[in-house]
C-alpha cells in the first residue's frame, strides 16, 4: 500500500492493513485498504449507503488517487457491499479496540460509561433476522468510543458484558453501567482490570435495591446533609425546566446483606430529582452502589456523566450518523459498518474545529466539501485530543 506521501497519515493504513481480508487471493480487483478507506470517508461525510458511499468515491476519484492505490478504479456499490459484509468482524473490532486505546492513551481516572443500543435499521424481516444489538464503552472525557461488542438481542446485554470487558484495558477507570449490568461477576471483572464500578439500581436486584432506598429514609438523609462530604445539591435551568438535583453517599455498608459479595464496595448513592415545567413538579430517586470512595459531587458527575453515552453517542450515531435509518441488514455488514461510524465519530470529535463552529454536524459538512479538511481529520486519530 502506497499512501502516496501522507506519512502522517499512517495511522489509519496501519489500522485497516490489520484485518484480514476474506476474499481469496483471485477475486482481489481491489484492495482491502482502499475499501475500508473509501467506506470510512464516506461515512465521515455523511453517508449511509452503499450506492451513496460508490457515488461519494466516484465523483472524489481524482482526490481519492492522492490517498490510495486504486488499481481498478473505485470500487462498486456492490463490491463495498460484498466485501464489508464477508469480513470477520471481530478482526476489524480487535483492530479498533487496539487504535482507540492508542488514541486514548490512558483511562486512568476517567469515566468509562457502558451501555446497549440496538442498530434498528439492521433488522432483516425476509430472513426473520432480528436487529443487530450492541454495547458500547464510551470515555466520557475523550469524548470517543472505546470498543464495541455485538449481540443478538437486548437481553443478552449481561453475557455481553463480562466478554466487552475482556477486550478493553481499563486501569484506573471508573465504569458505570445502568441497572442491568449490576451483576456481581461483572463487579469481580471490573475490579481485575483495576478499575472501579458504579452500578444502577433497579428490579433486577430487588433485595438490594429495597435495602439500599431504605437506608436513606429521612432522618439519614437529614444526618447526611450535615456529614462532610456526604450530600450534594445542584440547580439546573433552560428551557422552561427548573431541576434540582440532591445527592447523599453512604460510606457504612457493613450492615448490607451481603455486601462482602460485591467486590471493593465502598459507597451506596441516592440520587433525587426535583423537577418543575409548567407549574407541575416531580420527584424521582434513583439508587447507585460503587466502589468509588468519593465525596456525594464526585458521585454525582459520575452519575451524570454516564448519561453521555445515551446524548453524545447514540443520539449522535442516530440524528447526525442516520444509523436507525441505515438499510444495511447483513449482520457481518452492519456490524462492521457501525463499528466505522465509531471511527468516524472518533476522529471528528478529535479533529479540529472547522472556523467558529465546533459541532460535530459542521465538521461533516466541511469533511464533504473541503478535501484539505478531510485529510485534517483523517489525521487527527493519529494523537489523543
Amino acid at each position: 500500500m502506497v499512501w502516496r506521501g501522507m506519512e502522517e497519515k499512517r495511522g489509519m493504513v496501519a489500522l485497516f492493513e490489520e484485518v484480514p481480508d476474506p476474499r481469496v487471493e483471485r477475486t482481489r480487483r481491489h484492495k482491502l485498504v482502499d475499501i475500508l478507506v473509501i467506506t470510512l470517508v464516506a461515512t465521515i461525510c455523511g453517508c449511509s449507503g452503499w450506492d451513496a458511499m460508490y457515488d461519494l468515491a466516484e465523483g472524489g476519484e481524482e482526490q481519492f488517487r492522492t490517498l490510495l492505490e486504486l488499481p481498478h478504479g473505485i470500487p462498486s456499490a456492490d463490491t463495498l457491499r460484498r466485501v464489508l459484509s464477508a469480513i470477520e468482524p471481530v478482526a476489524l473490532r480487535d483492530a479498533f479496540i487496539a487504535w482507540a486505546k492508542r488514541l486514548c492513551e490512558s483511562t486512568d481516572g476517567k469515566l468509562v460509561g457502558i451501555d446497549g443500543k440496538t442498530v434498528r435499521g439492521s433488522f432483516a424481516g425476509a430472513s426473520g433476522e432480528g436487529a443487530l444489538h450492541l454495547i458500547n464503552a464510551w470515555v466520557c472525557e475523550n469524548a470517543m468510543v472505546l470498543g464495541q461488542y455485538a449481540t443478538d438481542v437486548k437481553s443478552n446485554e449481561i453475557t455481553a458484558l463480562p466478554e466487552l470487558l475482556k477486550l478493553l484495558d481499563l486501569r484506573g477507570a471508573v465504569v458505570s453501567i445502568d441497572a442491568m449490568g449490576c451483576q456481581k461477576e461483572i463487579a469481580k471483572r471490573i475490579a481485575e482490570k483495576g478499575a472501579d464500578y458504579i452500578f444502577g439500581l433497579k428490579g433486577n436486584q430487588p433485595t438490594l435495591h429495597q435495602e439500599v432506598v431504605t437506608a436513606f429514609d429521612a432522618a439519614t438523609c437529614e444526618r447526611l446533609r450535615h456529614e462532610a462530604g456526604a450530600f450534594h445539591e445542584s440547580a439546573d435551568k433552560g428551557h422552561g425546566r427548573n431541576e434540582v438535583r440532591r445527592v447523599w453517599v453512604m460510606r457504612d455498608i457493613a450492615w448490607l446483606t451481603r455486601s462482602e459479595q460485591w467486590p471493593n464496595l465502598r459507597s451506596l448513592v441516592l440520587v433525587e430529582s426535583e423537577r418543575s415545567v409548567r407549574g407541575e413538579t416531580s420527584v424521582e430517586r434513583r439508587a447507585y452502589i460503587s466502589s468509588v470512595e468519593a465525596s456525594a459531587e464526585r458521585l454525582s458527575s459520575l452519575v451524570r456523566g454516564h448519561w453521555h453515552v445515551e446524548n453524545k453517542l447514540h443520539w449522535v450515531l442516530d440524528v447526525t450518523f442516520g444509523e436507525d435509518r441505515a438499510r444495511i441488514a447483513r449482520k457481518n455488514g452492519a456490524e462492521n459498518v457501525a463499528l466505522l461510524r465509531k471511527l468516524a465519530l472518533n476522529l471528528l470529535n478529535n479533529a479540529p474545529r472547522p472556523g467558529k463552529s465546533t459541532s460535530l454536524a459542521a465538521k461533516k459538512r466541511r469533511a464533504s466539501w473541503s478535501f484539505p479538511y478531510l485529510l485534517r481529520v483523517l489525521g487527527s486519530g493519529l494523537s489523543a485530543s
